[in-house]
Parts: structure tokens; sequence; C-alpha cells
């Protein structure tokens, strides 16, 4: 959830054509052929980057004072139509990404495509981006210490219960945290499981084992069923029947 940095100055139009001439060419270049070539452009790109602030640019109406968003291009994300923004996305990497925007002291989503389409309703009290995710997380119904987990359009895969989560998955697999129980969500297929394990086991490449008092088990893939490990280990029923895990595809 990146913000607007104020300490660089911001990317100008002649500069935004530099980029993407160079980001055309490097893409262009054979890395066998061109490798000097290749170097000084990617070297050029890095330092455009770093020295320029390439965040979309809020912008207001003068007749109505309302608020919309453009790319650093001059390339409309969002029509002038909100009350403002809670983040602003970079050029560089995500301008056309879903907007969480502000209406009436609502926030919702919409296209970040210039359209003002609303993908879910501004109902919630508050939404972030959960980074390098297509998750978001929000809060909603005056809940002020807590908070859950909803889709682009406003689907909820996880109610507002989390008082933290995990910001670095394990190969997809993020923890939830409610005060102090557990849980997981699948980033992939948004599987939830609920935060009410006292503990979890979960280690790279390894089945994600819960615990709960004494009880240790598993959950299945496609039924979220909770399975104790003795059994899923012995029970003719559960061979072949995957498990939540942190092993890559």
């Amino acid at each position: 959830m990146k913000k607007e940095q104020k300490d660089l100055p911001k990317a100008t139009a002649e500069i935004v054509r530099e980029y993407d001439e160079l980001k055309k060419k490097l893409n262009g270049l054979n890395p066998s052929q061109s490798y000097d070539e290749m170097k000084a452009t990617s070297e050029r790109l890095c330092e455009l980057e770093n020295n320029y602030d390439w965040f979309n640019v809020e912008f207001t109406d003068p007749v109505t004072g309302k608020k919309g968003l453009k790319t650093v291009a001059g390339e409309l994300i969002a029509p002038a139509q909100y009350d403002g923004f809670n983040e602003l996305q970079s050029y560089i990497y995500s301008p056309h990404a879903p907007v969480i925007a502000i209406k009436d002291g609502k926030c919702g989503i919409i296209k970040g495509d210039g359209s003002g389409q609303q993908l879910c309703d501004f109902k919630f009290d508050d939404i972030r981006t959960y980074t390098f995710t297509s998750l978001f997380l929000a809060r909603w119904d005056g809940e002020k210490e807590r908070f859950g987990i909803i889709t682009a359009n406003g689907e909820v895969i996880c109610p507002n219960v989390l008082t933290s989560y995990d910001a670095q998955p394990c190969n997809g697999i993020a923890q939830l945290i409610s005060g102090d129980k557990y849980g997981v969500i699948d980033l992939q297929t948004y599987q939830c499981v609920l935060p009410e394990y006292d503990d979890l086991e979960m280690d790279a490449e390894a089945d994600i084992v819960f615990i709960k008092g004494d009880k240790r088990g598993y959950i299945t893939e496609e039924k979220g069923e909770f399975v104790p490990v003795e059994q899923y280990e012995t029970d003719e029923n559960y061979i072949d029947v995957p498990v939540l895990a942190t092993r890559l595809p």
C-alpha cells in the first residue's frame, strides 16, 4: 500500500516518454547479442524509477470540488466523482489497478480504467490493498479494531475478525490472526480457514498442521474439513484427498 512520494520530483511527460521507449527497447533486445546495450538500458530505467515520483496524480474538478486520478502520463484512471482515494498506484507497477475511492464517508472499489465503473458498493468503513495480491483488507459495520478480507467486487473472503495477517506468505499461504487464534488463507484459491486454532505448524513444502487443544489435524482443500493427523494417515477414505499445504504446484 504505497503512498505518493512527496520528496521526489514528479515524472514529467518527457520522462514518461523516455521510460516507455526504454522499456520497449529492452523488451526487444537479445541478451546473448546485446549485453552491453541491455545493461545500459536497464541502468537508465533503474535511474529513472529511483529518481522520480511515479504515483498516480489526484486532481480536483474546479466546479464540483470532486476528485479524480490520472497517471503521470496524463491518462485518466478515475473520473472526478469522489471525495478522495485511500491509495495511489505507480505507473511503473500497476497504474490501472482497481481504485479504492471514498464517497460520502464510505469506501468502495472502482475500475482503474477511467470509466468509474463500480466494482463493489460504497459500504465499507475502510479498504486497503493486501499488497502483492488481488485481495483487499477492509473494515465495515463500524468495527474499528478488527478487519476482514474482501475481493475487488466486495465479496467477503474472511469476516471482520482479524487483528493481524501475514504480509509475507509461504508459497501462497498466509497466516491470519485473531487475538491469540490462528487460521490461514490460500491467496490463489481464496480458501480461508478462520482463525480458530491455538497454533499452526507451517513449514515450507509441507502439509499445514492445525492445532486446537490437544488435537492436531489437517484441513482438506475441497471441503475445508478438519481431519486429525492420525485419521488422515490411516483412514482409507482420505487416500489422495489433498490438504492445505505450502508445497508449490
